[in-house]
């Protein structure tokens, strides 16, 4: 998340601690969203992990040249 740091809340015994967004010094507590954000952040990365798969060199489909596979990659 760039400069910004996500700590999960608390589920353990007792009183829960609320997930936080950090960033230089400042603490945003997300006392209603912090599940909604965390599966956004799973989404997220689930998405970008597929990004990454489908764009690696050995994806690149046969009698494809790498600058045609680089403006396909630009329009997703």
């Amino acid at each position: 998340m760039g400069n910004w740091t996500f700590t999960p809340g608390s589920s353990g015994l007792g009183a829960g601690l609320n997930a936080t967004l950090q960033h230089e010094g400042r603490k945003i507590e997300l006392s209603y969203t912090s599940s909604i954000f965390e599966d956004f952040l799973h989404a997220m990365s689930t998405i970008h992990s597929e990004f990454d798969r489908r764009s690696a060199p050995s994806a690149t489909p046969s009698g494809m040249c790498p600058d045609e596979r680089a403006g396909m990659a630009s329009r997703v």
